[in-house]
């Protein structure tokens, strides 16, 4: 019996050590996986973990939100370089800990932190209909992020009376031209991509900023993939803006996508 990605080839935009469970998984079932970097991170100061701390205590926020795992990565690192994880750890679990998703949380609790909460959707969809439907009215919440997010959550959250106090920790920039790129970009052109997965907002920004340097037809040649993936609502919003035929993936996790990319490539 054939396996479902037999001979199948499956882009990423993340990059080979971020994309490794997304290989892995995509190998098991007989594909191929490019691993498309398609932004830096750029973190801030490490003083940022000050700013966290000191508005943590402060304001004696109720709960703190973590919307990505590079965002509990970048604020750690800088805690530890400047011997302050402990006191943030500290400052974490005296207060109610949210993930976005279980990759979020897992990154979370091998720090020490107690998540109590995680989402039924793992989507910042999925969080803001969480505090929807709780007593969330008149409570504090520290949301750290990326400069380059949008204000959904923030605006969303607002809207049903909460504090809501956001740390940025990280900008983020496209990222240069690799060989990588030219071979996915000829493996386009040959229509010899099977499906491409989207992990972000930013992500699908960046991959039509640096394939529109290569290519003048690269709206053209996404519609000879059968299956071009978002990972999420927002990521599959910023792919509807440019006109892509895209599909959602139901569970929004890595695995979800393998799963979606698997239904549809198998029809």
């Amino acid at each position: 019996m054939p396996l479902p990605l037999d001979g199948k080839i499956l882009a990423i935009t993340r990059n080979e050590l971020e994309a490794r469970e997304f290989s892995e998984l995509v190998a098991a079932e007989g594909g191929t996986t490019i691993a498309l970097r398609a932004i830096e991170i750029i973190p801030k100061d490490p003083s940022v973990v000050d700013e966290f701390i000191d508005t943590a205590r402060t304001n004696q926020n109720d709960y703190f939100a973590f919307l990505s795992p590079q965002a509990v990565d970048i604020l750690f690192d800088h805690a530890h370089r400047i011997y302050k994880a402990r006191e943030l750890a500290s400052v974490l679990n005296s207060g109610i800990v949210v993930a976005i998703g279980p990759k979020t949380k897992q990154r979370l609790v091998n720090h020490e932190i107690d998540v109590k909460i995680l989402p039924e959707v793992y989507s910042s969809v999925g969080l803001v209909e969480l505090f929807s439907m709780m007593k969330s009215s008149g409570k504090k919440i520290i949301i750290p992020r990326s400069e380059a997010s949008d204000e959904f959550v923030q605006n969303a959250l607002t809207a049903l009376n909460m504090v809501v106090y956001t740390i940025f920790l990280y900008t983020i920039r496209t990222a240069d031209i690799t060989p990588t790129w030219k071979d996915f970009v000829l493996l386009l052109e040959q229509k010899r991509v099977d499906a491409i997965v989207f992990t972000s907002a930013s992500n699908v920004r960046s991959f039509f900023e640096i394939t529109q340097k290569m290519s003048h037809n690269i709206s053209s040649l996404l519609k000879d993939v059968n299956a071009v993936i978002a990972i999420g609502p927002m990521t599959n919003g910023e792919l509807k803006k440019r006109n892509v035929q895209s599909c959602e993936s139901p569970e929004h996790t890595i695995k979800g996508t393998v799963e979606t990319a698997k239904i549809i490539l198998g029809k």
